[in-house]
């Protein structure tokens, strides 16, 4: 296996799902992220499968793989599912390790939305914050958010906004009270939680696992039954997004299928005999690089 430079490094903000056909097989590396992609340099057929080996508790491994792409009637969203939740790891993983943001939590109090109307609700939030920050010369913000039950079935949001190193809570609260519509006074004082989120090499990914370790089949209120998406990215172009390195690390093809096969026999994952997805993305603790030594260079070497 070799280390090559390319041309150039892709775009940061390109999504994952690249369905290129590579002439060589080659690892790409977020190497200012947490993320790798193993590609066999055959053209992919079908989604990708991505495997998140999660060793943060106990050592287990935690492996989700995709499931076919919804269509018709399918596609309306009605719960939380592990393939949304792989996706949204995906995500967070191809952000930089030294991203540090701010951490919100926006709740309601009194009121019952639905979940489009939470949703309509967070949107008209960001654009009053986003116009705020812009006036305070923070600069572009982003975030991505995600949207949680409450106990009572009422949604509420979590969000990580990338761009400034603090908001005022009492501004913040004024902002979420002014667009929910709640009538208790109290909301203003307490709808909103922000807490710095100082990421440390990576570190602000596991600990936001908490707000994704459970899925749901359906919203837990028995009223509910269409939720619509619960993650998204908002101002997408300001996210600080881990390039992927112009530094390649080229394999045969036979090398490149025998790895991949043997990740996916150690964690578990349970695919038809003889079947090699052309694709495998690795979302790693820490810096990709170190996952690259302990699995491909310390085996050549031994």
């Amino acid at each position: 296996m070799t280390t090559q430079h390319g041309e150039k490094a892709h775009d940061p903000g390109q999504a994952l799902e690249d369905r290129r056909a590579f002439d060589e097989a080659h690892i790409r590396i977020r190497g200012d992220g947490r993320q790798l992609v193993i590609d066999t340099g055959e053209e992919p057929e079908a989604d990708d499968l991505d495997v998140h080996p999660q060793r943060e508790s106990g050592g287990d491994l935690e492996t989700d793989a995709p499931t076919p792409t919804p269509q018709g009637d399918e596609q309306r969203i009605t719960g939380f599912s592990a393939d949304s939740r792989r996706r949204l790891r995906r995500k967070m993983y191809a952000i930089r390790r030294d991203a540090d943001g701010v951490f919100l939590t926006l709740t309601y109090h009194q009121t019952n939305p639905t979940c489009k109307e939470a949703k309509s609700h967070l949107d008209a939030f960001w654009k009053r914050l986003t116009r705020w920050l812009d006036e305070e010369d923070v600069g572009r913000i982003s975030c991505i958010w995600k949207m949680e039950p409450q106990r009572r079935g009422v949604p509420h949001f979590h969000l990580v906004v990338y761009g400034p190193q603090f908001i005022p809570a009492r501004k913040v609260s004024r902002l979420w009270h002014e667009v929910t519509g709640e009538p208790d006074h109290r909301h203003r004082k307490a709808g909103v939680d922000v807490e710095r989120a100082v990421n440390e090499d990576g570190k602000l990914t596991a600990y936001l696992g908490k707000y994704m370790a459970e899925t749901y089949d359906e919203w837990p209120n028995e009223d509910t039954t269409y939720t619509g998406r619960w993650w998204g990215v908002k101002g997408r172009d300001h996210v600080p997004w881990a390039p992927w390195d112009n530094a390649k690390v080229y394999l045969d093809q036979n090398e490149a299928k025998r790895l991949i096969r043997q990740l996916l026999d150690e964690w578990g994952i349970d695919i038809p005999s003889g079947v090699i997805p052309p694709s495998l993305c690795i979302c790693t603790r820490g810096d990709p690089h170190d996952w690259i030594d302990e699995h491909l260079f310390a085996e050549a070497s031994g």
